[in-house]
């Protein structure tokens, strides 16, 4: 129902994706195959490093997801960055 109503959040959503991953990709990050939906990855590569940037990350305020192996292969470790309709460009 929401979606119905404020079809603006999802259209928001969409710029804010494409917004973090274009950010992304010009500092040389690389987000693999994503298409700069919710759920932005940047690959690093070995699980330790990943879990590591992870953690300092948090300590600075961004609360981002490492994927690690099992639940990805071992040289495909990285972070995930989650976006919503409610980041504002600065955030991003």
């Amino acid at each position: 129902d929401v979606m119905m109503r404020e079809s603006w959040r999802a259209a928001a959503l969409r710029r804010n994706g494409q917004a973090l991953l274009e950010k992304a990709k010009a500092r040389g990050l690389d987000t693999g195959l994503s298409i700069g939906a919710s759920v932005v990855p940047v690959i690093i590569g070995n699980s330790p490093q990943t879990v590591v940037l992870s953690e300092r990350l948090l300590e600075r305020g961004f609360n981002v997801v490492p994927a690690v192996f099992p639940g990805v292969a071992e040289n495909q470790a990285r972070l995930r960055f989650f976006v919503t309709s409610e980041h504002s460009p600065e955030q991003i």
